[in-house]
């Protein structure tokens, strides 16, 4: 491709993701498998400076951050001496949804501050021409509000960096290839036709975020900007290809975008945990490959995903993707100190699941004519 490449990364911001709770020393996997197979030595690597509040808050509100981040020196979650106090705490951090799934944490500071930090920093490498792929794995926490943290988020990096790209490109198309819906920055940008998201995720009654059912769900001046391919349970690497070139293609014909962010969750895998999908990392190799076709900039970004070997499988194979060159499925995984986390095969493989897909080739082809009529500016 000979395009630039850049990768945002440090020692601390990899130290403040790794702190996350549902991704426990995912980015130091991550990275040391990128590192394994040379492809720093490929890029430029980029160090992020921790955002600070006034930033924070081009998004999310003054509130929101003042009661993130209501942390005392002894790294306890102490807001006052007596019962009365610490009652009223607990109820503004349940309105902020920081409970359950987003409890806060000691390190919750520092990781929000790095996850915005690395993928504004990969904006602004875009916006100032330094290269035309920037990647930060330690993004794409999509579910976050404006005053709420959702689904383990507890900033919406992917909305900050997207405000970003608009001081220099007029249209911006997000992708979210994440098994769950990209609800926060569909939300974030429902009124937008400056933005077009397009989500391809698990919808069912009760699967979280409970949202992203409805094909086309934009509001005013962003009607037909929002975008949703719902699919079902078994969704294997030949239905995701199919219906995501189906549809991508429509949408870059219809929007023209000037840059292009994709969210590459990768808990659609077969190997993660939900079990849901069935994709191996063929299905995110093909998408990002029509992606950089389109040679536009582009700036990617991970999300979920827990299993901490597939999700560095998968990000070093787009990584490679992104040098311009491919690691095949059946390489060896390199030596190096999580090898042995890589067993029995110690390979680049994903093991798909012996489920059906319940997408029905009727099906796919109905999203693909209801994402055509929805699409704005059709003749």
């Amino acid at each position: 491709m000979g395009r630039k490449v850049a990768l945002v990364r440090s020692a601390q911001s990899i130290q403040a993701a790794d702190s996350l709770p549902s991704n426990v020393g995912r980015a130091s996997r991550v990275h040391a498998l990128i590192d394994a197979f040379g492809l720093n030595d490929k890029l430029d690597i980029i160090e992020p400076e921790p955002l600070d509040n006034d930033a924070l808050t081009i998004f999310h509100s003054e509130e929101y951050i003042d009661c993130l981040f209501a942390i005392d020196s002894d790294s306890e979650y102490s807001y006052g001496s007596n019962k009365s106090d610490e009652d009223d705490e607990k109820d503004r951090q349940q309105r902020f949804g920081l409970v359950h799934d987003c409890a806060l944490f000691e390190g919750v500071e520092e990781h929000v501050r790095y996850a915005a930090g690395g993928t504004v920093a990969a904006a602004n490498i875009l916006v100032d021409g330094q290269a035309q792929i920037a990647i930060h794995w330690e993004g794409g926490r999509h579910h976050s509000q404006r005053s709420k943290a959702a689904g383990f988020c507890y900033v919406n990096d992917v909305v900050l960096g997207i405000l970003a790209l608009q001081k220099r490109f007029s249209r911006v198309l997000y992708i979210d290839l994440d098994l769950h819906h990209g609800d926060g920055v569909q939300d974030a940008f429902l009124y937008s036709s400056r933005v077009m998201t397009l989500s391809l995720h698990h919808y069912d009654r009760g699967f979280y975020p409970n949202s992203g059912g409805e094909i086309s769900e934009g509001r005013g001046n962003g009607t037909g900007y929002s975008v949703n391919v719902p699919l079902q349970r078994g969704t294997n690497d030949s239905s995701f290809i199919h219906v995501f070139s189906a549809v991508a293609n429509k949408v870059l014909t219809a929007f023209d975008p000037e840059v292009i962010v994709v969210q590459c969750g990768c808990d659609g895998l077969a190997g993660d945990p939900h079990k849901i999908f069935n994709l191996t990392s063929n299905a995110f190799a093909r998408s990002i490959k029509t992606v950089l076709g389109w040679e536009r900039p582009a700036l990617l970004l991970g999300g979920g995903g827990y299993s901490l070997p597939e999700c560095a499988r998968c990000w070093t194979r787009l990584t490679a993707i992104a040098c311009g060159y491919d690691i095949a499925p059946e390489a060896d995984v390199p030596e190096h100190v999580f090898l042995n986390e890589y067993a029995p095969g110690f390979d680049m493989l994903t093991d798909v699941m012996l489920i059906e897909d319940s997408n029905t080739n009727a099906y796919l082809d109905s999203i693909v004519q209801a994402v055509q009529a929805a699409l704005p500016n059709q003749s």
